[in-house]
């Protein structure tokens, strides 16, 4: 039986390295492909919502899109270097939620690149490679480069030096099994684990959200809105408030998160701790 969350500790800040860690991690990600992406050359007023972004081996940001299939690139269509706005956005793991999780801002210069040659040579990666596979050379390939990179979630904005671009070239480690447990869970279950963070039974952070107009959207009392391979972030919803919840996961005996063990190992730590509380 959970909790219902209630106290004014339960919006403790929590571990200021785990956060930086985690805020870090999802600008990793968001910057690696994750999430839409929305360029604005602002200086033309015009804005390109057809691309797909990535970051290359070579650790470089790069866009790519196919004018002339469903649009022209207008402004965007010049030799010239383009002072450009890229606006990355991720929504909830869980669609039905409709939740944004996070954004990524940044103010750079777009090139574009000149032959296929050039393009090879950036060693791409990910849904850019994949458009260059399936398309061929009509796809227009662009590098970004950028002093710094905003990320906008729950907890405010956090600023990162452009040397997170070559970070996210970095492989993570896959959170598929880990989603797929964490989306499988019962909202009964999820709501406990958020109840345990927010009642201080298990370390973590909250934040408090706004609860969407909808009452369709919040009739489950907890909901996964992300993944990552150090951290589960979930909705909380009791009576009229609504928290965001961030859950460290617990690190398994070996150097190597291993996705749904991890999570299997939190709701056991979860129950260890409340059968050593009904014991005290």
């Amino acid at each position: 039986m959970h909790s219902m969350p209630h106290t004014a500790l339960a919006l403790a800040p929590g571990d200021p390295v785990l956060r930086s860690a985690h805020a870090r991690s999802l600008t990793r990600r968001m910057l690696a492909g994750e999430g839409s992406v929305e360029l604005t050359a602002y200086r033309a007023g015009e804005t390109l919502s057809s691309a797909v972004h990535g970051v290359s081996r070579s650790g470089q940001l790069v866009v790519a899109d196919v004018p002339n299939l469903f649009h022209s690139l207008g402004a965007f269509h010049t030799p010239e270097d383009i002072e450009v706005r890229m606006d990355v956005l991720r929504d909830s793991a869980d669609h039905a939620l409709g939740l944004r999780l996070a954004s990524v801002h940044l103010l750079g210069t777009l090139r574009w690149c000149r032959d296929t040659q050039e393009v090879a040579a950036l060693g791409l990666t990910g849904r850019v490679a994949g458009l260059v596979q399936d398309v061929g050379p009509r796809v227009r390939v662009g590098v970004i480069t950028t002093d710094r990179v905003l990320l906008h979630d729950c907890a405010g904005v956090t600023a990162h030096e452009a040397d997170i671009v070559a970070e996210a070239a970095i492989p993570a480690p896959s959170t598929d099994a880990l989603a797929e447990a964490v989306l499988a869970a019962p909202a009964e279950v999820l709501a406990g684990v958020a109840d345990a963070v927010l009642d201080g039974v298990l370390p973590g952070w909250a934040e408090d959200l706004g609860v969407p107009d909808s009452a369709d959207l919040t009739v489950d009392p907890a909901h996964c809105v992300d993944v990552d391979h150090g951290c589960v972030t979930l909705a909380r919803f009791a009576g009229e408030r609504g928290w965001i919840v961030q859950v460290p996961l617990p690190a398994p005996a070996g150097a190597v998160r291993d996705g749904a063990g991890a999570w299997d190992r939190l709701l056991e730590e979860l129950a260890a701790r409340r059968v050593a509380a009904l014991e005290a």
